[in-house]
C-alpha cells in the first residue's frame, strides 16, 4: 500500500450487519405481527403488488383484516411446523413462520410453479439420499452429494466447501455444467465469508438467492421503534443480501445461488453451495429435502472421522502402552527417554521432544538447544491454558524461536504442572506448501466519498502463494495422544515416587540400625581399651626397669594404639549419635560462636604464629549453637593443623543474601555461604569427597599433629542435619577453603 493510499480497516466485512438490512428479496411478502391480536408492526413495502394494499394501509391492522379467514387456520395449523402451503387471491404461496424481536414473522413464496411438490418432496429426498451409501471415503460422500444436489436444484455449479481452523475454506467436491468455470481444489480466504455470516449459516442452514441482480424490498417501517434498529431477520427465508456479497457474486458471474450448512455437533463444518448464472428460485419442498441430505451427509461424514480416529486412536494407545511399560522398567527418566525416542516421538508425529520435571530438559530427536527450550518452558508457564496447547506457527507467537522455523514451527505441549515451567513439549519443522487461492486473497481498496471501503475480488483466477513458517497442523489425535502421555508420564513418576520413598525407608531403617550398633560396638569396647592402658601404665610403673629399653618401646607403642582406639570409638560413638540428634534451634550469633572456639585454640594458634582474619563480623544465623560450634571448631582447628611456609593465616567469611558467591555455591538455595580459607598444603581435587569419609585420613597418622579422621565427617553431617551443605575448593600447595550454607531450616 503506498502512503497515498487510505488506511484499511480489515475487520470491515466482521462487523457488516448483514443480518439487520431493513429489507427482504422481491420474490416474496413479510408481515410481522405482535400479541394475541396478531396486530401488523412491520410489512415489506410490496404489499400491494401481492397483496392487493400498500404497507402504510396495512400497518396497526389485525392479521385477521388482511388475510382471509381459512388462511388464518391454515396458518394456525402449521404454527407447531412453521410452514404450510395457503392459498390467497386464487394463488398458492409457502408460508413460513419464525419469531424475532418479540414479534412473529410471516414470509409468503410464491408456491405456483409446483403444486404437488409436497407428494414429490419424499421422492426427492430419496433420490438424493440414494446415493451415499454407495460412496466410499469421504472425496467420494462429498462428490455424490454435489452431483445430488445439483441434479435436484438445477444450479450450474454445485460445490462442497470444508472450512479450516482459521475459516479459510478449501473447495473439496464439485459438480457443474459443461462450459461453466470450476473451483475444486482452490482454497478461498477466511474474509470471504466473515464470522458474522458464519454465525448466519449456522444459525439459519439454508440461504436462497434467487436473482441477485433484483433490488431489494425495503421494510416499512425501517426501523423498529422501540430497538431504533431494522428488524433482526437471521431466520428469515427471504432476508436481503449484503451490497458486499453481491458485488462478490456479480464478479463471479452468478446471478442466484443456494447455500446448505454442513452442521457437526452444532458447528460449522463446511458448506454445499450452488452457483447459477440466471435467476433461479428452488421451491421449499426441494430446500427441505436439500436440508434433509446435508443431515444425512454430516452424519455419515461424522461417523466416518469417528471410524477414523478410533482407529488412530487404536493404534496411538498400543504406542502409548509400550512407552509406558518401557519406561517404568527404566530406573530413571533421563535413562529412558533417550531410549526409546522413536515411541516418543511417534506418538505425536513430532521430529523433536523435550521434557522438562524442573531440571536440566531431557531432549530428544531435533529440539532447539536446551537454553532456548527453558525460555519457551518460561513464557508457556505464563500462558492462560489448562492443559493442552497448540500452534503450527511457533515463531509468530514466540519470536524468540522464529529463526529455528526448520526446528520448531509447529509446537504441541502439555502442562505438567500449574504456573510452573513444567511441560511435555513436542517440536516439528516447517513445511513449505503452495497453496492455490481462488483469486488473489487481499481485497483491493478504492477510494469512495464515504471513505475507504473493502471490495470483493474482481478476478478468481487460480492464484499461488508459497506458504513458510508453518508446520504441518496438530489434529485432534495429536492432541489427545499428548494428553494421554501426561497421565502415563504422571503414572510413572509416581510409582517411581513410590519406590524412592520405600527405599528411602529402607535406608533409614538400615541407617537406624546401623547407627544403633556402632553406638553399642562404641560404648561396649571403650572399657576394655580403658583397662589395656591402666593395666599398661602398673606394667611400665612397676616393671619397667625389667623390661629393658626394647621392651619399654613397645609398652609405649601399646599404650599410643590403646589411646588412638579410644579416640576412634569416641568419634565413632559421637557420629553414631547425630543419627538420634535433635537440634536445638535458635538464632545464634555467628561471630560469638567463632570466637568462642578461637578462644580455646589461642595456644595452638600462637605456637604455630597463624594470624586469624575476619574482613567483617559475622550474621546472626537460626540454627543450633552447640553443633555449629562444633563445625567451627572443627574447620578451624585443622586450618590451624595444616599451615606451611613462613605465611601463615586463617580467613573467617561469609556470603550473604543477594551477594555474589561462589560458582559451587550456586547450587543452593542458602541465603548464607561461610568459609574458612587458608594457605595450607592443600588438597588434591581427586580427594576432595574423601575427606569427609569416616576415619579416612590423607597424611600419616602422626604428621600434623594426629587426630582420628572423624572430624569432617561429622562437621558434614552436622550441617546437613541444619539443611546445608559443606564442601571444599582446594589444590595442594595453593591452601584449601572449607564452604558451608546456613540459613534454611531443615524440613
Amino acid at each position: 500500500m503506498s502512503p497515498s493510499e487510505p488506511e484499511l480497516d480489515l475487520s470491515q466485512c466482521d462487523r457488516e450487519p448483514i443480518h439487520l438490512l431493513g429489507g427482504i428479496q422481491p420474490h416474496g411478502v413479510l408481515l410481522a405481527f405482535r400479541g394475541p391480536e396478531r396486530t401488523l408492526a412491520v410489512v415489506s413495502a410490496n404489499t400491494q403488488e401481492l397483496l392487493g394494499r400498500p404497507p402504510e394501509a396495512l400497518l396497526g391492522l389485525p392479521l385477521a383484516q388482511v388475510l382471509p379467514p381459512d388462511m388464518l387456520l391454515q396458518l394456525d395449523a402449521a404454527s407447531a411446523q412453521g410452514f404450510a402451503r395457503v392459498e390467497l387471491q386464487g394463488r398458492a404461496f409457502r408460508a413460513l413462520l419464525h419469531a424475532s424481536d418479540g414479534l412473529t414473522v410471516l414470509e409468503l413464496e410464491p408456491a405456483e410453479s409446483e403444486p404437488h411438490a409436497e407428494e414429490h418432496a419424499l421422492e426427492w429426498v430419496g433420490r438424493l439420499v440414494s446415493p451415499l451409501p454407495g460412496a466410499r471415503g469421504t472425496q467420494a460422500l462429498l462428490q455424490a452429494a454435489a452431483e445430488a444436489v445439483r441434479a435436484l436444484t438445477g444450479f450450474d455449479r454445485v460445490m462442497v466447501y470444508r472450512f479450516d481452523a482459521d475459516w479459510h475454506g478449501e473447495v473439496l467436491a464439485e459438480s457443474r455444467r459443461e462450459g461453466v468455470d470450476g473451483f475444486l481444489g482452490l482454497h478461498f480466504p477466511a474474509s470471504d465469508i466473515p464470522a458474522q455470516a458464519r454465525a448466519l449459516y449456522t444459525r439459519n442452514p439454508l440461504r436462497l438467492i434467487a436473482d441477485a441482480r433484483a433490488a431489494p424490498v425495503p421494510l416499512v417501517p425501517f426501523m423498529l421503534p422501540e430497538l431504533r434498529r431494522p428488524l433482526d431477520l437471521s431466520g428469515a427465508a427471504l432476508r436481503s443480501v449484503s451490497p458486499v456479497h453481491l458485488e462478490y457474486l456479480r464478479n463471479m458471474g452468478v446471478v442466484a445461488s443456494f447455500s446448505l450448512s454442513l452442521l457437526q455437533e452444532g458447528a460449522l463444518w463446511g458448506l454445499i453451495a450452488c452457483h447459477h448464472h440466471a435467476p433461479l428460485h428452488v421451491s421449499h419442498e426441494r430446500r427441505r429435502a436439500c436440508e434433509v441430505l446435508t443431515r444425512l451427509l454430516t452424519l455419515q461424514l461424522a461417523a466416518e472421522e469417528r471410524a477414523a480416529e478410533a482407529t488412530e486412536h487404536t493404534r496411538r494407545s498400543a504406542l502409548l502402552g509400550r512407552l509406558a511399560t518401557q519406561l517404568e522398567q527404566r530406573s530413571s527418566l533421563a535413562e529412558a527417554l533417550p531410549r526409546h525416542a522413536v515411541l516418543v516421538l511417534e506418538l505425536t508425529g513430532a521430529t523433536g521432544a523435550a521434557l522438562l520435571l524442573g531440571e536440566q530438559p531431557l531432549l530428544v530427536g531435533t529440539t532447539p538447544p536446551a537454553a532456548e527450550v527453558e525460555a519457551l518452558a518460561t513464557w508457556l508457564a505464563a500462558q492462560p491454558f489448562e492443559t493442552v496447547f497448540q500452534t503450527e506457527r511457533l515463531g509468530a507467537l514466540f519470536p524468540p524461536l522464529a529463526p529455528r522455523a526448520d526446528v520448531a514451527a509447529g509446537l504441541l505441549a502439555v502442562r505438567l504442572e500449574p504456573a510452573a515451567p513444567r511441560f511435555a513439549l513436542w517440536f516439528r519443522p516447517e513445511l513449505p506448501r503452495t497453496v492455490t487461492w481462488g483469486g488473489d486473497p487481499q481485497k483491493p481498496v478504492s477510494a469512495e466519498p464515504a471513505g475507504a471501503r473493502l471490495h470483493p475480488r474482481a478476478s478468481f483466477h487460480a492464484w499461488e502463494e508459497t506458504v513458510r513458517g508453518a508446520s504441518r497442523p496438530w489434529a485432534r489425535a495429536d492432541l489427545e495422544a499428548a494428553e494421554d502421555f501426561r497421565g502415563a508420564l504422571v503414572g510413572v513418576v509416581l510409582r517411581q515416587a513410590e519406590e524412592l520413598t520405600r527405599l528411602t525407608r529402607a535406608l533409614a531403617r538400615s541407617n537406624a540400625e546401623l547407627d544403633a550398633f556402632a553406638y553399642t560396638v562404641a560404648h561396649d569396647l571403650k572399657e576394655p581399651l580403658r583397662g589395656i592402658q591402666v593395666y599398661a601404665d602398673i606394667l611400665q610403673e612397676e616393671h619397667g626397669g625389667a623390661l629393658g629399653e626394647e621392651g619399654q618401646r613397645e609398652l609405649e607403642f601399646l599404650k599410643w594404639l590403646a589411646q588412638r582406639s579410644g579416640a576412634q570409638l569416641e568419634a565413632l560413638f559421637e557420629y553414631s549419635r547425630l543419627g538420634r540428634l535433635e537440634l536445638s534451634w535458635g538464632l545464634e550469633d555467628m561471630q560469638r560462636l567463632v570466637e568462642e572456639v578461637l578462644g580455646m585454640l589461642t595456644a595452638r594458634l600462637a605456637e604455630g604464629r597463624v594470624e586469624v582474619r575476619i574482613p567483617r563480623r559475622l550474621p546472626q544465623v537460626h540454627c543450633d549453637g552447640v553443633r555449629i560450634r562444633q563445625v567451627w571448631a572443627n574447620l578451624l582447628s585443622n586450618a590451624a593443623k595444616y599451615q606451611q611456609g613462613e605465611e601463615r593465616w586463617i580467613e573467617v567469611g561469609f556470603h550473604g543474601p543477594g551477594e555474589p558467591r561462589p560458582e559451587a555455591a550456586s547450587r543452593y538455595e542458602a541465603p548464607y555461604v561461610f568459609h574458612v580459607r587458608d594457605p595450607g598444603i592443600g588438597i588434591p581435587e581427586q580427594f576432595h569427597e574423601a575427606i569427609f569419609e569416616l576415619f579416612r585420613r590423607l597424611h600419616p597418622e602422626r604428621a600434623y599433629g594426629g587426630g582420628t579422621g572423624a572430624g569432617l565427617a561429622i562437621a558434614r553431617r552436622l550441617v546437613r542435619l541444619h539443611g546445608g551443605e559443606l564442601w571444599v575448593d582446594s589444590a595442594p600447595g595453593k591452601g584449601s577453603t572449607f564452604y558451608f550454607t546456613l540459613g534454611r531450616r531443615a524440613g
